[in-house]
C-alpha cells in the first residue's frame, strides 16, 4: 500500500522560535521560492537551505492580516505584533510584477532600552531638559533612530510630569505611563498622516512632541512652530549627517520662506543627533556611532540662520568649542582606536571617508 505522508513546513512557528532565539540579527526576511535571510551584524545570512514556498507563507500572511489576499494588491501591509519576548514590526508586499510575495520582519525590544545602554553619552540628557524647542535624530534607514527617540521618551517619562504625545508610522515601542501622560497615534489609523497628527496634536495640550518623520513642508513647518510655541518636539529624518538635516529641513520651504524658516530654526534648535550602527570587530553585535551637534546658549545659531554659513558648522563639531559637540569620524576614530570596530566598517559608515582614514591613520 502506497501512503503519501507529507510534511507542511509550519513557518509561523520556525519564525517564533528564530525570533526568540539568541542570534543576534534585526530583521527577517521571508521571500516566496527563496531562503529565509536575516540580517546580522554582518549582512544578510541564510537560515537553512530550505526555501519558502507560496503554501508556507499563508498562515504567516493570515496572521499579518485575514483579508491579506485583497489589500496586497492594492499595497503593501504594515503591522505591529507584540511577541512575549519582543515587538515586530512586519510588512507585507509583492514583487515581480505581482508574481511574489515577501515579508518584512523587524525585530523590537519590547521595552524601550536605557538611554544609558544605548551607546550615546550621558550629556544627551541635558537635550532632555529643555522645556521648548526641537531635537533632530536623523541618519540612514536602520541605524535605530526608532530605538534612540523610544530611549529619550522613556528617560523623560521617568523624570517629568508631562504629556507625551506620539505621531508614528506604525507604533513601534509601546510607552508605559510613567510619571507622564502617553498619547501614541498611528498613521493612518489615528491619524491621516503625519502633518494632519501634529495640526491636531497641538490642540491636545501636549508638552512633549514626538513626529516619526518630518517628510513634507507641513509637517516642517508645524515642528518649528511647535518648537518656539513651547513644545518640547522631537523628530526623526533620513540624512548622513547633522548639518545635512539641518539643510534638508530648511529645503522644505519655499525660496521666499527659507531666511524666515531658518531665523525660527536657530532660535529653536536644541540640537541633531545623527547615528549608525556598527558592527563590533568580532561581528557578534552592533554599536552606535554618533555624530552630536548642539545649540547650547544659541551657540550655533547664527550659523543654522544664515544658509550660506551651514558649512562652518562641521568646523565647530571638529573644535568642540562647547566640548559636547562632536562629529561622526571623531566617534568612528575613537571606536576604531579602542579596537571596538574595524577600521573597514568605520569606512562604510562615514561620509567623509578620506578625513576618517587620516584620523585612523594619525592615531596609530
Amino acid at each position: 500500500m502506497n501512503t503519501d505522508f507529507s510534511i507542511t513546513r509550519d513557518l509561523v512557528q520556525e519564525i517564533i522560535t528564530l525570533i526568540g532565539s539568541d542570534l543576534v540579527f534585526t530583521d527577517l526576511h521571508i521571500e516566496q521560492d527563496a531562503q529565509l535571510m536575516i540580517k546580522t551584524p554582518r549582512g544578510w545570512q541564510p537560515v537553512g537551505d530550505e526555501r519558502v514556498t507560496a503554501e508556507d507563507m499563508l498562515p504567516v500572511l493570515e496572521s499579518i492580516d485575514k483579508d491579506w489576499a485583497t489589500k496586497l494588491p492594492d499595497g503593501a501591509i504594515d503591522r505591529p505584533f507584540v511577541l512575549t519576548q519582543c515587538r515586530l514590526r512586519c510588512n507585507a508586499y509583492r514583487t515581480t510584477g505581482g508574481q511574489k510575495v515577501v515579508i518584512s520582519i523587524r525585530r523590537l525590544p519590547l521595552d524601550p532600552i536605557a538611554l544609558d545602554k544605548t551607546g550615546l553619552p550621558a550629556y544627551v540628557k541635558t537635550m532632555l531638559e529643555a522645556t521648548k524647542g526641537v531635537i533632530v535624530v536623523t541618519g540612514s534607514t536602520g541605524s535605530g533612530k526608532t530605538t534612540t527617540l523610544a530611549s529619550m521618551l522613556d528617560y523623560i517619562n521617568a523624570t517629568r510630569t508631562a504629556h507625551i504625545v506620539t505621531i508614528e508610522q506604525p507604533v513601534e515601542y509601546q510607552l508605559k505611563r510613567r510619571k507622564s501622560i502617553i498619547s501614541q497615534k498611528e498613521v493612518p489609523i489615528d491619524t491621516p498622516s503625519f502633518s494632519a497628527g501634529l495640526r491636531e496634536t497641538m490642540r491636545q495640550n501636549p508638552d512633549i512632541i514626538m513626529v516619526g518623520e518630518i517628510r513634507d513642508l507641513e509637517t516642517a513647518e508645524t515642528v518649528l512652530h511647535a518648537g518656539e510655541s513651547g513644545h518640547l518636539v522631537l523628530a526623526t529624518m533620513h540624512t548622513n549627517s547633522a548639518v545635512n538635516a539641518i539643510g534638508k529641513l530648511l529645503s522644505f520651504f519655499p525660496p521666499r520662506q527659507q531666511e524666515q524658516r531658518a531665523a525660527a530654526l536657530a532660535n529653536s534648535l536644541i540640537g541633531v543627533i545623527c547615528q549608525g550602527l556598527v558592527p563590533t570587530e568580532d561581528g557578534s553585535a552592533f554599536v552606535l556611532a554618533s555624530e552630536l551637534l548642539f545649540n547650547n546658549n544659541q551657540q550655533i545659531a547664527s550659523f543654522v540662520a544664515d544658509p550660506g554659513k551651514l558649512h562652518l558648522l562641521a568646523d565647530f563639531m571638529k573644535r568642540r568649542q562647547d566640548n559636547m559637540s562632536r562629529s561622526l569620524n571623531e566617534d568612528l576614530a575613537h571606536l576604531v582606536g579602542r579596537k571596538i570596530i574595524h577600521p573597514r566598517d568605520a569606512m562604510r559608515v562615514a561620509y567623509n571617508r578620506i578625513e576618517l582614514h587620516e584620523l585612523i591613520s594619525n592615531a596609530r
